[in-house]
């Protein structure tokens, strides 16, 4: 990021989903049932984004599968054994995994873990990321949502965005996704991230 110090960029399409409003009737039944709700979120809020394979992923997430984690643990505690199948669901990148799978996405992607700034750390990696990014956000621990946007630096069908990196950086707690959310929706004229702020 050295040097970096404006970008444009635009918001094609986004969506915010919370547990109630979970849609998944674009997967096969049987692919659904193993699904945690990470997994679940996070694959609703990308499929109302995604519109081709070309598209690279950024997944952010601050405690992703520590529900399957804890799960697991207790399972090697009390049978010293641990199913594969939990395991391979318990990984951090699980939900984009499954998504490219699902949509035959054959680019990389990158799974963001920043404490309390996840959002905004995944947020930028989408940002400066080259061509086409479908960013997802997604938590279930203290606050349960699936956060996603489709971002593009050259096409200008979408909503016209400018980062600029701050001066004086700060570290911020309260990085919620409904605070990017208010800029998107027009009802907030920008957004800190504490690092770098967005204006329509």
């Amino acid at each position: 990021m050295s040097g970096i110090k404006e970008i444009t960029f635009f918001v094609k399409k986004y969506a915010f989903i919370k547990e109630e409003n979970i849609d998944l009737s674009f997967m096969p039944a049987l692919s659904r049932r193993k699904l945690s709700l990470v997994d679940k979120l996070s694959l609703c809020a990308m499929h109302k984004c995604y519109e081709n394979p070309e598209v690279k992923i950024v997944f952010a997430s601050q405690y992703g599968e520590l529900e399957r984690l804890d799960k697991i643990i207790e399972q090697y505690t009390t049978e010293n054994e641990v199913s594969p199948a939990a395991f391979s669901g318990s990984v951090h990148n699980s939900a984009p995994g499954v998504f490219s799978l699902l949509n035959k996405i054959t680019n990389s992607y990158n799974a963001v873990s920043a404490e309390y700034n996840t959002f905004s750390n995944g947020l930028l990696e989408a940002i400066i990321t080259e061509g086409d990014v479908l960013f997802c956000c997604t938590d279930t621990i203290n606050s349960v949502y699936g956060f996603s946007c489709l971002i593009s630096k050259k096409d200008g069908s979408g909503k016209k965005f400018f980062m600029k990196m701050k001066e004086q950086p700060e570290r911020k707690t309260d990085d919620e996704p409904e605070k990017f959310l208010a800029v998107l929706n027009g009802s907030a004229k920008s957004y800190d991230s504490g690092l770098y702020t967005i204006e329509g």
